[in-house]
Parts: structure tokens; sequence; C-alpha cells
């Protein structure tokens, strides 16, 4: 194994190339020869120092790489720069360095790609088509996607998707599966992008030359997520298969699963309608001592939440105190509050929105301060907070009774709305036997005659 050397380093350029140094040869593509000093190819690179120390070779094949490349290899090794990288070579000389494990090559390999996207500055087809097809090669012989994500990144910058898509698969047939895949990944959830050139590609494409699907065409259309296109486009999701109707009768078949298949997809991420929304600590045991109940609350996989914890609390409190004439003292307040402290801590709860820091829980005897539990009004955090038209300081004698609690709340995904009054939605309290109430979404619009706010009943999740 060769001394530990820091490299990159300059051993001297004159060296390059002289007799007396040059035993390590490197055979290149088309019988090409470069040669080089072991001991400095094995500073720089790990693979060279085991084939040259531990298995004693002094001729090393390098035959998919070319000659420039190899030779611009030795040069980095000696001088220590990465100077003479071009687009011609880049290819090769990225591969060797990540073969032959020279990291520090490789790194300045990554720079050069990062500066020739950071030179694109309007959409060019040229200049993006040659990072994306280094990026594939990468991909494909160095499974790393960081060359993509940059290509990917810029193309989607410029806004050019659907020019390069467009452009990409005028010769579709020719790619590999590979290659398509990474069409799909650059389009992400804009699949209209290749659905608007395979459609107006296809109402040519088999006109004139018969009912025949590409393959390319149909390696697309299985991989997509069609429904993406339905939810965003109907009339050129119709259009598509409207030019799938010429095809022979062993393909309908294939087009109507395909259509099955973006419909279901389109069912799935579509909230259903709500019948309750039942409390769940109405089904775990609320019996238990103040000890018991904090060690469930740390462990239990039913609180996944801050919230939800202090919802745990309120029920068990009530519980304790209103139906089983128990006192909360002070006392266990703040051991509630310092236990929960660490509890947050432990099981990484996100804290509640800044809107609460001013409110306080009641625990019957003790009131517990939220403020310490509470992002600073600048923090993200990953609650929505709805604020409710109904005001009432007496939740337990509301719940007692059939009521209507109306929320003003405009999902993100409603851009536009038409509809007299405000967005939001209406809870409606079904009591039951003792405390067991529940919930009930009201998502009919008889509920919502007469009312100030509206409900829409279909809201996509994002995937």
């Amino acid at each position: 194994m060769a001394p530990k050397v820091n490299v990159p380093m300059d051993f001297g350029r004159h060296l390059i190339g002289s007799p007396t140094h040059s035993n390590l040869k490197l055979n290149t593509s088309e019988g090409g020869e470069v040669r080089a000093s072991s001991v400095i190819l094995s500073f720089n690179s790990p693979v060279i120092d085991h084939m040259t120390t531990t298995l004693h070779m002094t001729s090393v094949d390098m035959l998919e790489f070319s000659k420039p490349a190899v030779q611009l290899l030795v040069d980095a090794a000696y001088s220590g720069t990465a100077e003479g990288i071009t687009r011609d070579i880049f290819r090769d000389i990225n591969k060797i360095a990540n073969v032959f494990e020279v990291s520090w090559l490789a790194e300045k390999c990554a720079e050069y790609f990062n500066e020739v996207a950071d030179s694109v500055k309007t959409p060019s087809y040229t200049e993006l088509l040659y990072l994306f097809e280094e990026a594939g090669f990468v991909f494909e012989n160095l499974k790393t996607k960081d060359y993509l994500n940059i290509t990917f990144k810029k193309i989607a910058m410029l806004r050019w998707k659907q020019e390069f898509i467009e452009k990409y698969l005028e010769n579709a047939d020719r790619l590999s599966t590979q290659k398509l895949d990474m069409v799909i990944e650059l389009a992400g959830s804009e699949v209209n992008c290749i659905v608007q050139t395979l459609t107006n590609q296809l109402s040519v494409l088999l006109k004139v030359q018969g009912p025949s699907l590409p393959v390319s065409s149909e390696y697309l259309l299985d991989n997509l997520d069609l429904s993406l296109c339905l939810a965003s486009n109907s009339a050129l999701f119709n259009r598509l298969f409207s030019s799938l109707q010429v095809l022979p009768n062993e393909n309908i078949r294939w087009a109507f699963e395909l259509v099955l298949k973006s419909t279901s997809n389109l069912s799935s991420p579509t909230l259903p309608r709500c019948k309750s929304l039942p409390n769940m600590y109405h089904q775990i045991n609320l019996n238990v001592t103040f000890d018991q109940f904090m060690y469930w609350l740390s462990v239990s996989e039913d609180v996944t939440s801050l919230m939800m914890a202090f919802d745990a609390l309120g029920t068990w409190a009530h519980n304790n105190y209103i139906l089983e004439s128990k006192y909360l003292t002070n006392a266990n307040g703040s051991v509630f509050a310092s236990k929960l402290t660490e509890m947050v801590q432990q099981r990484g709860w996100s804290l509640l929105p800044s809107e609460f820091a001013d409110q306080k829980v009641s625990i019957v005897m003790a009131a517990l301060n939220l403020s310490p539990f509470c992002s600073t009004s600048n923090e993200k955090s990953p609650y929505v907070v709805i604020n409710c038209i109904e005001k009432c300081k007496k939740p337990l004698s509301l719940l007692s009774k059939e009521a209507k609690l109306k929320f003003h709340f405009k999902h993100p995904s409603v851009t536009t709305c038409t509809l007299p009054g405000d967005c939001g939605f209406i809870l409606k309290t079904v009591p039951s036997e003792a405390t067991l109430w529940t919930l009930r979404l009201c998502t009919e619009k008889e509920d919502y005659l007469g009312e100030t706010v509206h409900f829409h009943d279909e809201i996509r999740v994002e995937k």
C-alpha cells in the first residue's frame, strides 16, 4: 500500500512521460497507450495502488476509455489540478475518476458539470440535451442521481419541460426504457407534458403507419399516472384515448385496462365522505392513576402529536374529576408539564402553533399554560389553525346536545370559488349515552342551506 500522501498534490509536470519513472502502462481504446508512474497514480487511486502494490501489475487495461481521457487522468495525478476537462472527454474522465476512486478528481468533475449547467441561461435544446444525456450516462453507470437532479432543476427553472420533452420524444423508439423513465421522472406530476406529446404523435402516426402502437408509447402510457391527466385536463385525456380507438382488437383490452387504472387511481386520493369523527379516547381505559396515564401517553402508538396529548389529558381529567369526583391538584399540573416537556423531545412532536401561546388548558383544579409548548410566530408549524365561528365557554354543555359548529376554512387546493358565503365546513355534535358524544362532518348540500359557510365535498390530497 502506498504511504499516506494528501492529494491532490503537484508532483511535477516535468515528470510526465519520463522513461525512467513511467513504469506503468495504461492501455486505452483503439490500441492507445499511456505510460505513467505507478507510485504517483497509487497515491491518487487506491484501486491502482492495489493493482500495482498487491497484485504487482505493470499494465492496466482501460480499453473502454479514450486516450485523451486517460492522459488527462495522468496529467491530473501529476499536477494536482483538473485543467483540461472538456465536454468531449467529460464522460470518460468522470467515469475514470469514480471507477478508480480518485475522489478529488470526481469532485472536480461534479464542479465542471455544475458550471456547465449554470452557464445555460436561456432555453437551448442542444445545451439541455447535453446535460440530460450526460446525467443519464452517470446514472446508468455510476448509479447516482445527483447529475439528473441538477439537470431536472435546470429544465424546470427555465420552464421548458414541455418543449424539451416534445423534442426529445421525436425519436422515442430509439430510446431505452431507462431514458423513457428519465423523461417520466422529469415530467413529475406534470404528466400532461408527455401526454400532449404522445397524443399529437399518435393521432398522426396511427393514421399514416396503420394501427400499430409503438413500443415506446405503450411503455410510457403503462408507466405514467394518467389519473393526473384526467384530473387536470379531461379533454386531453379523452383526446388520447380517442386516438387509440383505431388499435386492433388485441390492443383494445390493454387500452381499456389503462382507462380503468387511471380512473381507480383518480378516486383513491379523494377523501371519502366522512360519516363520523369518533373520539379515540372513548376506546381506552381512563380509570387509571395519574402515573399510569402518563406512562401510557409516553408510549402509546395512538397518540402521535402534542395536540392529541392535550386532548387525552382533558379526557382523562374530565373522567377522573367530574365523573369520579376525584381531584387533580396544581402539583399534578406541574408534574404533567415537566413530563410532557420530556415527552415532546423524546417522541419528536412538533410544538403547537403560536396562536395557542396565550391559552390555558383547564385540568380542573389546575390551569396549564400552553406558552412553553408553542412555537414562535416565526417558526413554521405543521398545524393549520381553523377559527370556529361559534363561541362557547362551556364546551361540555354544548356537546351534551345536538348542535352545529361552523368553521371558516379555505383548502389550498381551492384557488377560485364563486359559491355564496365563505368556504368552510360544519361539524354537528351527536350526543349519546353518558359522555360518548361524537362529531359528524356535514357533507350534504341540505346541511348548508341558509348557512354562512359552504362546503367543497371533494378535496384531493397531494401525493
